[in-house]
């Protein structure tokens, strides 16, 4: 294995666990390796409709394929004021509540610990949410071994799980302060869809306002994109724009900068 830094001892002295298991990359190792070292672990995604399309799919085909139980729970988190209104607190309200939800769950399995695929690369100025995993007492096993993010996909080669590309909730397609609405998601959604079908690596379809849009993505693509963004107004967009410097971290302010 890539790297020993214990961390299956580590996983062992927490067995039984609940792996949170979101679909992506780093999450899915972490099941896998449980999986691989007969450790007790069962998977719990939650369904909150944020969830990139894509997400709870490959979730569902990984533990289908490990032969582990998995556990979906159906979280509306537009029922919650903080997210529905974009409030500034909205990441850790939003991650407060999955991870309740999944600790929950775990004790109704009884599961000794829930774990999380945070490594150390993840920076909690950038993630809210790593409060929130504070507070409720779930172990970040990758992150407690100093596990960064490429040795994380060089388990994922040796483990035959697909290196998926950075992903994040849809809420932060939206600017901060503005109402997340079900159309702004769907619309979001669908356009992303579309165009991860032609266009490899990380790509967001930010809205700016107004039923418009701003896409990020790769400046390699952006002749591609071109051709692809009738396709994305024929969703429902009334204008659809390309950032001239790709992708960029930050959320759905980040096309202002």
């Amino acid at each position: 294995m890539a790297r020993d830094c214990g961390l299956v001892p580590l996983l062992k002295s927490y067995e039984p666990i609940a792996v949170a298991l979101s679909g992506g990359t780093d999450s899915s190792v972490l099941l896998a390796v449980a999986r691989q070292h007969n450790i007790r672990a069962i998977a719990v995604s939650v369904d909150t409709g944020l969830t990139p399309p894509g997400e709870l799919a490959a979730a569902r085909d990984l533990t289908k394929r490990l032969g582990l139980p998995q556990i979906v729970i159906p979280l509306d988190m537009l029922d919650i004021p903080a997210v529905r209104e974009n409030r500034p607190d909205r990441c850790y309200v939003c991650k407060r509540a999955m991870m309740e939800a999944i600790a929950r769950e775990a004790e109704r399995q009884g599961c000794r610990t829930v774990v999380d695929g945070t490594h150390a690369d993840d920076r909690p100025g950038a993630r809210p949410g790593m409060r929130a995993l504070r507070e409720l007492g779930i172990r970040s096993p990758f992150a407690e071994c100093s596990m960064r993010k490429a040795d994380i996909e060089a388990l994922a080669g040796e483990l035959g799980i697909p290196i998926r590309p950075p992903s994040a909730c849809l809420a932060t397609r939206i600017p901060a302060g503005e109402p997340v609405s079900r159309e702004c998601l769907a619309l979001v959604a669908a356009a992303e869809a579309l165009l991860a079908r032609e266009i490899p690596g990380t790509l967001r379809v930010r809205c700016t306002g107004g039923r418009k849009a701003s896409i990020e993505a790769d400046p390699a693509y952006h002749g591609r994109l071109e051709e692809l963004l009738g396709a994305v107004k024929d969703l429902g967009f009334k204008d659809v724009t390309i950032a001239p410097g790709g992708y960029r971290e930050g959320g759905a302010d980040s096309w202002k900068r």
